[in-house]
C-alpha cells in the first residue's frame, strides 16, 4: 500500500493535469501563471515520493537481513514510479500548454 508521500504526489500531479486541460480549453496568462508552479511541484512531488520509496526499502532491508532480498527487491523495483510517473504528468501538462499556446494565438 502507497504510503501518505505517494498520496501527496498523485494530489498535485492531478491537479496538474486539471489545471493543463483548463489551460487548453481556455488559455489564460492567469492559468499559465498558476501552471507553472504546479509543474515544479509535481516534480518535486514526485522525487519525494520516490527518496520514501528507496528509504522504505532500506529500512526493510536492515529489519530482513540480506537473508531474504525477495520480500525487498521489490520495494526497490517500485520506487521510480513516482518519477515515472510524474515527468509523464509534467510531459502532458506542457504539451496541454502547447496547445492552449496554439489556441490563444490563433
Amino acid at each position: 500500500m502507497p504510503g501518505p508521500v505517494f498520496f501527496y504526489f498523485a494530489l498535485v500531479a492531478v491537479a496538474t493535469l486539471a489545471t493543463a486541460v483548463y489551460f487548453a480549453v481556455k488559455p489564460s496568462e492567469r492559468t499559465l501563471g498558476f501552471l507553472r508552479p504546479l509543474c515544479t511541484a509535481t516534480t518535486f512531488s514526485a522525487l519525494a515520493a520516490f527518496f520514501a520509496g528507496v528509504t522504505n526499502g532500506l529500512v526493510a532491508l536492515a529489519h530482513v537481513g540480506t537473508a531474504s532480498l525477495t520480500v525487498v527487491l521489490p520495494m526497490f523495483a517500485e520506487a521510480p514510479i513516482p518519477l515515472v510517473a510524474g515527468f509523464a504528468v509534467v510531459s502532458v501538462s506542457w504539451l496541454l500548454v502547447a496547445v492552449g499556446l496554439r489556441r490563444q494565438a490563433a
